[in-house]
């Protein structure tokens, strides 16, 4: 079984999400991002898609936003939003097990927002997006400066990836190359 917080308090979560965005445009994070016309973004950990919008406007009519998560009313909510306000690119997808429902090496950009500091298995997780991500794509993960001193540490312990640079609020990371095998 999925760990995931329950119905009420997800719903508490995204009410104070809403309220918290009426003040501050979150979504003008991803600019940030490099996200271009035609890519594949998956906005991981997206409860109730709040950067959706957003992510589905920067990659366009050619460009994919898968929103995962694991909890199934996040899922539900990103996709009635999607239907609602027609953005046929974009897609949400239940994570069960650990696994993100996605082909291996096919995310241009994964975005991790809000959630990366309360995750209870980093590296694991680490390793899924690693498998996601293309060689030459970057995980953004979202984190602010009395934090991010810990998630640092926790995304180099990982060995999944190096930090490739840090602003106020977000870690641009790339890939790790792989280990030089002299046996």
């Amino acid at each position: 079984m999925e760990n995931h917080s329950s119905n009420t308090a997800f719903r508490i979560h995204a009410l104070l999400l809403q309220i918290k965005n009426l003040f501050k445009k979150n979504a003008e994070t991803l600019y940030e991002f490099e996200i271009l016309e035609g890519m594949h973004v998956v906005d991981y950990g997206c409860g109730p898609g709040t950067y959706i919008p957003m992510a589905s406007k920067l990659v366009g009519k050619t460009g994919l936003v898968t929103a995962v998560d694991t909890h199934p009313l996040a899922i539900q909510a990103v996709n009635e939003r999607a239907f609602r306000k027609k953005m046929t690119n974009v897609m949400g997808m239940l994570s069960r097990g650990g696994i993100i429902p996605v082909d291996d090496h096919t995310a241009h950009i994964v975005y991790i927002l809000e959630t990366f500091d309360t995750m209870k298995r980093p590296t694991a997780m680490l390793q899924e997006i690693r498998r996601i991500l293309e060689p030459d794509g970057y995980l953004y993960i979202g984190s602010k400066a009395p934090c991010q001193k810990a998630t640092r540490k926790r995304i180099l312990a990982s060995h999944e990836f190096t930090i490739e640079a840090t602003t106020e609020h977000t870690i641009k990371c790339r890939p790790s190359p792989p280990a030089d095998d002299f046996f």
